[in-house]
């Protein structure tokens, strides 16, 4: 008895068909993974924004990153700011560590942690005034302007619809 095997031309065939297959579909999958970063982005944005909302609305109109001491509001540095949003605060943005709320410290936590920016995989936060993405501070995900209550992307770069992902 005889065995056939496959010939060397046969193999190529098969081998250029799917080498023409990947070829197509690769890009496309590629594309997907962009889309999947964006949206998870866009979820980010709005979780924290909501969050920041109700911070202001349970602080009194006073934003995350200011704190009121006697009869003015002081600016906090970025950890504090963090820390206003994950810990504990009391209604003058004074902020504790701990995630069980108390009679002095009622508000909070808004958030377990800061979610990495899915576009370039940082978490960290700069505090800002204009917001143009920063490329050189390499664990920034976020800029965060708390006179306007505003956070974005640290991203530079647009999407598929040409929108600025820090416009997002």
């Amino acid at each position: 008895m005889l065995k056939r095997a496959f010939t060397l031309v046969e193999l190529m065939i098969v081998v250029s068909i799917l080498g023409i297959l990947a070829a197509i579909v690769l890009p496309h999958f590629q594309n997907h993974q962009r889309q999947a970063r964006e949206s998870a982005a866009k979820e980010n944005l709005r979780i924290i924004r909501t969050q920041i909302e109700l911070y202001k609305i349970q602080h009194n109109g006073l934003a995350p990153g200011y704190y009121h001491m006697g009869n003015s509001v002081t600016t906090v540095p970025s950890a504090t700011l963090v820390l206003q949003l994950t810990g504990i605060s009391n209604a003058n943005g004074i902020a504790l560590s701990s995630k069980t709320p108390t009679g002095s410290h009622p508000y909070g936590p808004y958030l377990d942690r800061i979610p990495a920016n899915p576009l370039n995989g940082q978490n960290g936060i700069k505090m800002v005034t204009v917001m143009t993405p920063d490329t050189t501070a390499g664990t920034i995900g976020w800029l965060y302007n708390p006179e306007k209550a505003e956070i974005r992307l640290n991203t530079p770069g647009v999407d598929a619809t040409g929108t600025a992902y820090s416009e997002y």
